[in-house]
């Protein structure tokens, strides 16, 4: 019997080659929290022109930070992270990415103004709120905590919140940058990629 492999040989050949076709091209470790079982997400809200809905931009690589308009901190910080994540892009990649500012503070931030100062940190970024109660629900779906602090008076105080930045592909929650990862720019632009 010249020529053949036994058995086990055969089945453990079999087995390395089912796992290599498993295996994802190109793999590339993430830098931010990889979701192991994306999470589906939907959500509309009022922008400066009217409703707009999450699953509208199923064909974009989405990011999404939770803020508000008078923040003194960690919101510019973050946004300002996003942006030179954003620019470092190609143009044809930036065609594929939405920056979304969520406002979670609606008594003082109309889609207006949460607009404005989402393009004051780049004109393609889109600023985002709603009710009370629909800023609420979606917050919710992310996991994303937020608070009145400091409470001076009506239009005076702070909103406590997450700072995280969410990664939407394809209506799925897929990546996480807590805020401090949010800063590596190079970091964040190889995962971006890796999602595009």
């Amino acid at each position: 019997m010249k020529g053949k492999l036994p058995l086990p040989v055969l089945l453990v050949l079999a087995l390395v080659g089912v796992a290599y076709l498993l295996l994802p091209k190109g793999s590339h470790a993430f830098y931010g929290t990889r979701l192991l079982n994306p999470k589906p997400v939907d959500f509309t809200l009022e922008g400066p022109q009217g409703p707009v809905q999450l699953s509208q931009l199923k064909d974009k690589l989405v990011l999404i930070f939770f803020g508000y308009v008078h923040c003194p901190d960690v919101c510019p910080t973050t946004m300002l992270a996003l942006k030179r994540a954003y620019e470092k892009l190609s143009p044809k990649e930036q065609e594929r990415v939405q920056v979304i500012f969520i406002s979670v503070d609606p008594e003082r931030d109309t889609p207006q103004i949460s607009d404005q100062y989402a393009k004051g940190f780049h004109p393609s970024f889109l600023g985002l709120t709603g009710s009370p109660e629909t800023i609420q629900e979606v917050a919710r779906t992310f996991g994303v905590y937020y608070q009145k602090t400091q409470y001076r008076g009506p239009g005076e105080y702070l909103v406590d919140h997450t700072a995280t930045t969410f990664a939407v592909k394809e209506g799925n929650l897929v990546l996480l940058f807590s805020p401090d990862k949010v800063e590596e720019t190079e970091k964040v632009v190889g995962d971006l990629r890796a999602l595009l």
